[in-house]
């Protein structure tokens, strides 16, 4: 039987939790849970160790970001050997035979991460940001969708993909840092999937971001593509900053271009960080460390 842990990154999420981590709970396929909370405030790592006893918890003085703290729980796996990891945000839940039909469906070795159908919390409506990524057929399949892209919020990841594409970089605090892995794990041969038999949701509906919050996530695409190793480094370091001036003329605002300067600065450590990313196993050696 494959061994499966899930990681969930709490950041003051009590009110989806009892929700996410009780679908983990309820899986017709037993999973070990592996919590790490970003030193919430509103009691969250308290619930868990009450409500969850079951769960192995770290709680974390200062909150890492999305990435770093994921990092602890994967090099858990790795440690561990783990069969499968399944990264799960705080805000999203699984169906109970989510697990096995993805676990299924890693029975080609091509796939490296497969994601279920990200849903709204209705169950019927995809998410928008995985509808933006997602153009195949929504009807349930067993066969496996291709996708350059889909967000971390739902993750199943062989033990092979984790092992060869490493950790996530630390280039990346919160956003982007899923694009860029799967970037990644597209450049060591994996594939990225989606099974629409299986299902997903995630909540979050109700938050939306400002502009200038908009402008920034779209600035933080210019830090992927400069990380991405399928690309040039070289063409993306000029195309960049232009692309940020266009961005400034079309949101009609300063922050893209105000923006150019720090991302230059960030040239060489993100070139850096490129070049760790195309070895074997990246970035588990520098978690060994810390």
């Amino acid at each position: 039987m494959s061994r499966l842990l899930v990681i969930v990154v709490t950041f003051n999420g009590m009110r989806w939790l009892e929700r996410c981590l009780g679908s983990v709970q309820s899986s017709n396929v037993e999973a070990d849970l592996f919590v790490v909370d970003n030193n919430s405030s509103d009691g969250s790592a308290d619930f868990v160790a009450e409500r969850f006893p079951q769960a192995l918890l770290v709680r974390l003085e200062n909150n890492l970001g999305f990435a770093r703290a994921n990092d602890i729980g994967l090099k858990y796996a790795l440690d561990k050997d783990y069969d499968f990891v399944y990264l799960l945000n705080q805000d999203a839940w699984v169906m109970p035979d989510t697990f096995e039909k993805l676990i299924g469906a890693f029975s080609d070795d091509v796939w490296g991460i497969i994601s279920p159908l990200q849903l709204r919390p209705d169950l019927t409506t995809p998410d928008k940001r995985f509808r933006r990524h997602f153009h195949g057929s929504y009807e349930p399949s067993e066969i496996v969708a291709p996708v350059r892209f889909v967000m971390a919020a739902h993750w199943m990841i062989s033990s092979k993909c984790l092992k060869k594409t490493g950790l996530f970089s630390p280039a990346f605090r919160h956003y982007g840092e899923d694009n860029n892995y799967c970037d990644r794990a597209r450049y060591h041969g994996f594939g990225i999937g989606v099974l629409t038999s299986a299902k997903g949701a995630h909540d979050r509906q109700a938050r939306k971001k400002s502009k200038p919050e908009r402008i920034n996530l779209n600035c933080q695409y210019s830090k992927v593509r400069l990380s991405d190793p399928n690309s040039s480094f070289f063409i993306q370091a000029v195309w960049q900053p232009v692309r940020q001036c266009l961005m400034a003329l079309r949101w009609l605002s300063l922050l893209p271009f105000s923006n150019i300067p720090s991302l230059i600065k960030e040239y060489p450590i993100l070139r850096k960080w490129r070049e760790e990313s195309m070895s074997e196993g990246a970035f588990i050696h520098s978690a060994e460390q810390t």
